[in-house]
């Protein structure tokens, strides 16, 4: 199986800093997701790394672009989430509301998330036409695709260390998620 694993924002938008000001979006997918990449890997999938810059572009659109640019079977874009209050804490995953493989590819990868990190599970989000998130890179991909904001890094001192503590166990979990996800 072929996973298109997309990093978030651009090097032009990093999209939001982690909490200590270490990382944005961009630069800790950038450095992380390649863990994720050799798991997959490792049990026989393709696993390339993109982003919306390789499109020549800084939208979810051109997010979408790269990742069907692969022909995967499953396309993973990968955020973290910041609020106005500290105290927002948890793992959400989005997902196309009409895709039933991508509700399950959703499901398996926001459980694994939540067990590793354990923090609130905020659950599944749906996301249609009248969505404010990332509509156009669910509307434009050709395969079923996911939206990963697994901690409140940016704004929540707890979720942004634990992400960063524990993202070699998080990227080894969320691996065997998409394992048992089929076509």
């Amino acid at each position: 199986m072929k996973i298109a694993l997309s990093i978030g924002h651009s090097p032009k938008d990093g999209g939001a800093e982690t909490y200590d000001k270490k990382y944005s979006e961009y630069s800790f997918w950038k450095h992380h997701l390649p863990l994720l990449q050799k798991e997959l890997q490792q049990m026989g999938h393709q696993a390339p790394i993109v982003n919306r810059s390789d499109t020549g572009g800084t939208t979810p659109g051109h997010a979408a672009a790269a990742c069907n640019n692969t022909g995967a079977h499953l396309a993973i874009e990968f955020h973290f989430n910041s609020a106005d209050s500290p105290s927002a804490t948890g793992t959400e995953t989005l997902y196309w509301e009409s895709s039933p493989k991508g509700k399950l590819a959703a499901t398996l990868v926001n459980d694994a998330m939540v067990s590793v990190l354990e923090l609130k599970n905020r659950g599944l989000k749906p996301v249609n036409r009248q969505s404010a998130r990332a509509v156009s890179y669910f509307t434009k991909t050709r395969m079923p695709a996911v939206l990963v904001e697994p901690a409140f890094a940016a704004s929540n001192p707890e979720d942004n260390e634990r992400l960063q503590n524990r993202i070699r166990e998080l990227c080894v979990e969320v691996a065997r998620a998409i394992n048992e996800w089929k076509p």
